[in-house]
């Protein structure tokens, strides 16, 4: 092999590497804050948790807060394709809306306590806010590739009030699955899911 083989080779097992303990540090804090909350929860924890030092979790990660945003993302990215199943199946029948819906708040009711880890980071982390609010928009934008509804641009001031009318309507989809995921009243009401699906429905068959 040659020398340049095998500096290529080592190059690519320290980036392996470095995935994999960022990979262990995201896991860990995903375990210890669903048991034990966000705020008991430090960085020492953490680290110990994953088998890394605590150099190796600053490589990745600024501070406790970073990893919490660094842990949504990775869960948004996994719900992403949940809520835009409805874009490839008949969005347009109001059943189909419902089962859709219904399936996103079973979803949540399963992962509740990581649900309520990243309400506990809203509430005291500035910085998370932004990235729920980026989820939001990455699902509006996946909607709109189907669902003329969607389409409208934020930047565009005569779409602007649509737009604002499509971010209202999945933020309250959001929201109400997370109170309902954590019996909240009335969210936990099953009539809620009903209310939403009218709302979707109306929304999408609204000429644009």
């Amino acid at each position: 092999m040659s020398a340049s083989s095998k500096t290529a080779g080592m190059v690519a097992f320290a980036q392996a590497r470095k995935l994999d303990s960022r990979e262990r540090l995201l896991n860990a804090a995903a375990m210890l804050f669903r048991e034990h909350g966000y705020l008991p929860v430090s960085i020492d924890d953490v680290a110990a948790a994953s088998g890394v030092s605590r150099v190796t979790f600053y490589r990745h990660f600024a501070n406790k807060a970073a990893l919490a945003i660094a842990l949504f993302c990775q869960a948004a990215a996994k719900a992403l394709p949940r809520y835009l199943r409805v874009r490839d199946d008949d969005f347009r029948d109001r059943a189909v809306i419902h089962a859709w819906l219904s399936e996103l708040f079973l979803a949540d009711r399963a992962d509740r306590r990581l649900l309520q880890v990243f309400t506990q980071v809203n509430a005291i982390e500035p910085g998370f806010t932004q990235s729920a609010h980026g989820f939001i928009g990455d699902i509006i934008g996946g909607l709109g590739l189907r669902i003329l509804a969607f389409t409208a641009r934020p930047d565009e001031a005569y779409e602007r009030r649509r737009w604002l009318q499509a971010w209202l309507l999945i933020y309250e989809i959001l929201d109400q699955s997370n109170h309902a995921a954590r019996d909240v009243e009335p969210a936990s009401d099953p009539l809620l899911i009903d209310i939403l699906a009218d709302k979707f429905f109306d929304f999408v068959n609204t000429p644009v």
